[in-house]
């Protein structure tokens, strides 16, 4: 036998350890090295304090006994304003005064085997040695008339910039007369007195091109007037905006207050916009509650580079920093995005007095006239510090505000001939990508004038589309299959003045000696001619005999239709050069680009799915993810965002289960929360699905509700068809209660709601009814499309024509009261002289809202009709940017979409006041409403601009002449 006996020898140069034994029977020794691994250890002391607006350092270090091992050090969750420098093994800290307060870091470091971990706090602090403001500039108003040097005085309605009403619909003509200074005071008058068609004049006036500021603290003390529908504004514009127009420019509002009421619950509102053009701009900031009717108050903010702070006498409200803020505008050679812009260049100051207007609301009987808005002073510091940046003397801050999230610009590509023609890619699964292949060739070749080839001039430049043409002729890109791109996101033509920031991109090289000088080269997108917009390039105007990078708007393609106008859901050729004479000319880099505000706010839709077969299957005994690719999701009103973990303690939980039943198999069981939300379980393709076969056909699905809890109104589902596109709420009511239930829709049906059967991206989309979901458990199974509508079928729905109340204390047997996507509540209330009307209250999740017909309305027999309405808003939306809309549609997504200052009262609605509108319906059928389908009729404010709104409607109808 073999006796061991062990002895150990510790090598501190490799961590060896030796066993020996004693000899085996043949007297051979038999010896066994193990190698053991020390864990590596960190040497540096992190610091443990920084200061606000400084940036400081933390080096990392750490060492291992073992020789050879090879140190990593990492780190996680660091707060936005630490970074780590990998290369150097250095955290770097850079906190803004929002940052205030107190943090722990955890940092790592591994020899490939063991880890060790150095977990630590840091804490925040404003400098102890901050610099001073110092005043450089002031109006004191000492004077008996304001000082020309520091001010202009803005007269009229705004009609001179493009803006009547001033973009918000108010009821004032600003004059100078209505600007005066006395006894150390400025004094901004509103008067109610006729002048150039309005009822209303008060005062407006700026500092531009006389004070212009970049940084620093600006504040002015004031006394706002009290009353309903007045409107008070302290803020700030750029003088020259380096960004675009509004709101890419920016707006800094340092103090508004609307429609004060005398008393201490009042709201002043610090803000800031930016973003994009409208209608794709943003906000944020806070609000502060004070009486600012009471005395005089100092309004304020603190403008650095990376941040804005609000003040009111001195407490701080509202911090915003660049994390938020973002610009994308138009510039020199196509839409971009710069740091700290719009808030890093010179801004001016304004200050007025509005009268009406969407936000306040017009004035009521109570509202005294005249109102005056009191200035005691406007001041502008700037920091003794001397930074660039505007930092380095705040002493006051609030750590305890949260602060608006992190924002940053859409941005999407797609290459359309890149080193050759591109193939398009999108990520439809977490395993599926769909492709797209795209060809350049000649489209109209002019009786053979015109010649194109793909030419390599090697380098850097590669493969190019060389085009030579002796008369004209054109060229294009489009897909290899022949089909149409869907484009979203960018604005169509039915909205043209909707501005947007899709645009093409290319490099172009024209050759002087074989281009007819005084031509031009239109760059069109078409959706199969003449339904196309093109922008026309002049020659002359551009470089010759080099490379040139352009732009065009996809925009300025829509403002320019041709015979028919461009429809962006269904381009045919993504881009076309035409020439109007002899041309030799090479185009290289071709790409559409977007921008957006929102993420995935636009792009091209993926292709479609190919299906065949005399049935699809959505689900049965597991989704069919061949074709429904992003499988099982949902969406509610606490998240407001899609979800695909059924089981994520979300509003809506659900999961795949055994029914228990061997011939039923596996069911979806979902489970809908108590907690208040609404939300919604779908199928979904992240491609659109061509149902166009399956038209004559039916929508199948079996159901068994086994828990309805306290709700009574039932189930609901609807069909997508790629956003905006659907067939709206299918009321199905209380079914399968308890029991299976199998539900037959005919396709017909869905198309006459609204479905694109060319592009379906939900197999089914189910819910508890809107507002009456708490609680509810529901099993789902066998979800199928047929071909072929067999079994029984459901009698058709009548279609109502002529006269019809459609609210009035209560709703017609045939509508109901709408949302359409979880943005509002609507109830009914009782109203003084009126019995119950309809109200809507609006969040922050984009929606329409009104009156949804169960079967569709037929008003085309009513010729001289009118769609009339009573609507009082009760409050305004936060965002006052947009508009208030009508919207009615028939079926097909066919409708007419007008403001109510379109109306035949030609008004905007006030707050606070019952106001009557009318539409003929000749109008609403020349802005392409179907009068023999009417199935929704909508009220509401510019898509995403209504949190807050709070409107009612009565006495809606369609009436005879």
């Amino acid at each position: 036998m073999i006796q061991n006996k062990i002895t150990k020898s510790l090598l501190l140069s490799g961590a060896l350890l030796t066993i020996a034994a004693c000899g085996d029977s043949d007297g051979v020794d038999s010896r066994e090295t193990l190698q053991f691994n020390s864990a590596p250890e960190f040497t540096s002391q992190p610091q443990v304090a920084v200061t606000a607006q400084q940036e400081s350092r933390y080096v990392i270090t750490a060492s291992d006994i073992d020789a050879g091992d090879e140190l990593t050090i990492s780190v996680s969750d660091l707060p936005s304003w630490a970074m780590f420098d990998a290369a150097t093994n250095t955290l770097i800290f850079n906190p803004g005064t929002a940052a205030v307060g107190d943090y722990r870091f955890e940092i790592s470091v591994t020899d490939g085997a063991l880890t060790t971990t150095q977990m630590f706090d840091v804490k925040v602090v404003l400098s102890k040695d901050a610099a001073e403001w110092t005043l450089v500039w002031s109006d004191e108003f000492d004077g008996e008339s304001l000082n020309a040097e520091n001010w202009n005085i803005e007269t009229g309605d705004g009609s001179q910039y493009g803006l009547t009403g001033w973009g918000n619909n108010e009821l004032e003509w600003y004059q100078a007369e209505n600007i005066t200074v006395a006894d150390g005071y400025l004094n901004i008058t509103a008067k109610e007195e006729a002048s150039n068609g309005y009822n209303y004049t008060s005062g407006r006036m700026r500092s531009d091109g006389k004070v212009d500021i970049k940084y620093g603290r600006i504040e002015a003390r004031i006394k706002a007037p009290a009353g309903q529908g007045l409107w008070s504004a302290f803020w700030m514009l750029p003088t020259d905006s380096q960004y675009g127009g509004w709101a890419s420019g920016g707006e800094l509002d340092i103090m508004e207050i609307v429609s004060p009421n005398g008393t201490n619950n009042q709201e002043v509102h610090g803000t800031i916009h930016y973003g994009m053009a409208w209608p794709l701009n943003k906000s944020a900031g806070g609000k502060y509650a004070i009486n600012p009717t009471d005395d005089y108050h100092v309004y304020a903010i603190e403008w650095e580079q990376d941040e804005i702070r609000w003040y009111v006498d001195d407490v701080h409200f509202a911090t915003v920093t660049s994390d938020t803020w973002w610009s994308y505008f138009y510039g020199e050679n196509g839409y971009v995005s710069v740091p700290e812009a719009p808030f890093n260049q010179d801004f001016h100051l304004l200050l007025n007095l509005a009268v009406g207007g969407n936000w306040p609301g017009a004035p009521d009987q109570a509202t005294v006239f005249p109102a005056t808005l009191s200035v005691d002073y406007v001041r502008v510091y700037e920091c003794s510090a001397g930074n660039d940046n505007g930092t380095g003397c705040v002493t006051n801050v609030d750590a305890s505000l949260d602060l608006p999230s992190n924002d940053a610009v859409f941005v999407e590509t797609y290459d359309l001939y890149v080193d050759g023609p591109s193939t398009l890619t999108w990520q439809v699964s977490e395993d599926t990508t769909a492709e797209r292949a795209l060809k350049a060739g000649v489209a109209w070749d002019n009786e053979g004038a015109i010649s194109m080839v793909e030419t390599d001039l090697g380098g850097d430049r590669g493969t190019v589309i060389e085009v030579t043409t002796s008369n004209m002729g054109n060229i294009a890109i489009s897909a290899e299959d022949g089909g149409t791109f869907n484009l979203f996101g960018m604005g169509n033509s039915n909205e043209p003045w909707k501005l947007h920031a899709g645009e093409l991109t290319f490099d172009l090289y024209i050759d002087s000696a074989n281009t007819t000088a005084d031509s031009t080269i239109a760059i069109k997108m078409d959706s199969g001619w003449p339904k196309l917009g093109y922008v026309n390039l002049s020659v002359a105007d551009l470089p010759k005999d080099e490379w040139t990078s352009v732009s065009v708007k996809v925009n300025d393609l829509i403002a320019t239709p041709g015979d028919q106008p461009l429809n962006t859901s269904s381009v045919l050729n993504v881009f076309v050069a035409e020439f109007s004479a002899a041309a030799h000319v090479m185009f290289d880099n071709v790409r559409l680009t977007c921008g957006h505000k929102d993420e995935g706010g636009c792009g091209i839709n993926p292709p479609e799915v190919e299906v065949q077969g005399e049935q699809i299957v959505v689900f049965d005994d597991a989704v069919n993810d061949e074709v429904w690719t992003n499988g099982l999701g949902a969406w509610d009103t606490v998240t407001g965002a899609d979800y695909f973990d059924g089981e994520s303690g979300n509003h809506v939980q659900w999961a795949v289960v055994d029914s228990g039943d061997a011939e039923r198999g596996m069911v979806i069981n979902v489970e809908f929360g108590t907690a208040g939300a609404d939300g919604l379980l779908y199928i979904q393709s992240a491609q659109p699905v061509n149902l166009a076969d399956f038209s004559e056909g039916a929508l199948i699905f079996d159901v068994k509700v086994t828990n309805y809890a306290d709700t009574t109104s039932g189930l609901s589902f609807k069909i997508d068809c790629i956003y905006p596109c659907t067939t709206g709420d299918q009321v199905l009511g209380v079914v399968g209660d308890g029991v299976w239930e199998t539900i037959t829709v005919p396709v017909s049906d869905l198309v006459n709601a609204g479905l694109n059967v060319n592009s379906v991206n939900t197999g089914l989309v189910i819910y508890p009814t809107w507002g009456d979901q708490q609680g509810v458990q529901l099993q789902v199974d066998n979800i199928r499309w047929e071909k072929e509508l067999t079994g029984p079928q459901p009698e058709p729905a009548p279609t109502e024509e002529g006269e019809v109340m459609i609210y009035a204390d209560a709703a017609n047997a045939n509508w109901s009261l709408w949302d359409c996507c979880g943005g509002a509540v609507y109830t009914e209330v009782a109203e003084t002289d009126r019995g119950n009307v309809a109200q809507f209250t609006f969040n922050s999740t984009p929606t329409v809202a009104g009156a949804k017909a169960l079967t569709t309305h037929d008003a085309s027999m009513l010729t001289g009709g009118t769609l009339e309405f009573d609507l009082k808003v009760v409050s305004q939306p936060t965002d006052t940017s947009g508009d208030w809309m009508l919207k009615v549609e028939s079926t097909q997504q066919v409708f007419a979409e007008l403001m109510l200052s379109e109306s035949n009262e030609g008004v905007a609605p006030q707050t606070g006041e019952w106001q009557h509108y009318t539409f003929d319906l000749s109008a609403l059928e020349a802005d392409g409403l179907n009068l023999s389908l009417i199935n929704i009729i909508m009220v509401f404010p510019t898509w995403g601009t209504g949190d807050g709104a709070v409107y009612q409607i009565d006495n809606l109808q369609i009436k005879a002449p």
